[in-house]
């Protein structure tokens, strides 16, 4: 006997880094059984491959999740969540260290907010120029390093890259160098020769490559801890996927 389906709707949403219209679909209960699993982990790396899963099954592979940059995924997954899930996600957030409370009479620990998917913002206003002159005829086009590319030069907690890294990561994101009209693809080069290239930059040259990455936005959401009990409050901005799971 052939059991009935249940119609699933559809919505469309804009990737920040390319300005891409993809549709998708909420993701289903198998889907979110793989995502609780991977939280359950507390394993940084489970929980990314969790994502890239649950989005290319709701976008039916459309969207290549390897060549997602970060904020793409991080922006992707919480939109999917609030079509899935809810638009309210509840989170707890620890005191902060700059509130000091009444001896007699301590503040709470955490105070617990709610937030609404559709304000977490990402601004891509600011971001940084991917083609970066070095002197007045030679330059270099980069690209945001993709998740797993952050994966995997990141530490095994996620949380850092090592300086040696950070170089290879550079490396990996080199599109093309450019010398007047002479155009240098990095898939024509060896890893070597763009090592080399980074390494014989001086440290002005190395900083305006290093701000790309620095400017690389994130989703974001301005709130304010408030204490239930003494009604102290501090304003803070949660940054990253992370924030918005505690």
């Amino acid at each position: 006997m052939a059991l009935p389906k249940v119609s699933v709707a559809t919505y469309e949403l804009t990737i920040p880094s390319t300005g891409e219209r993809v549709s998708y679909r909420p993701f289903l209960v198998k889907e979110e059984k793989t995502l609780l699993m991977a939280m359950e982990t507390g394993n940084t790396n489970s929980m990314t491959k969790a994502m890239q899963d649950i989005i290319s099954s709701c976008t039916d592979g459309v969207v290549d999740v390897k060549n997602l940059a970060p904020f793409d995924l991080e922006y992707f997954f919480l939109q999917l969540r609030g079509k899935s899930v809810g638009d309210v996600i509840e989170i707890q957030i620890s005191r902060p260290a700059t509130i000091k409370c009444p001896e007699e009479e301590p503040c709470k620990e955490v105070c617990e907010l709610a937030i609404n998917v559709d304000e977490i913002e990402i601004d891509t206003s600011s971001i940084p120029e991917s083609k970066i002159e070095l002197t007045d005829t030679i330059g270099v086009k980069l690209m945001y390093p993709h998740v797993d590319t952050v994966q995997k030069y990141a530490t095994k907690d996620g949380t850092d890259i090592k300086t040696d890294s950070v170089f290879k990561m550079i490396n990996d994101c080199i599109e093309y160098i450019w010398e007047g009209e002479e155009i240098y693809k990095a898939k024509d080069a060896t890893k070597k020769e763009l090592n080399d290239f980074i390494e014989s930059l001086d440290t002005g040259q190395f900083n305006k490559i290093r701000e790309f990455f620095e400017g690389m936005p994130r989703i974001k959401k301005e709130v304010t801890w408030e204490c239930p009990k003494c009604k102290k409050s501090e304003p803070l901005v949660l940054e990253g996927i992370d924030s918005f799971f505690g």
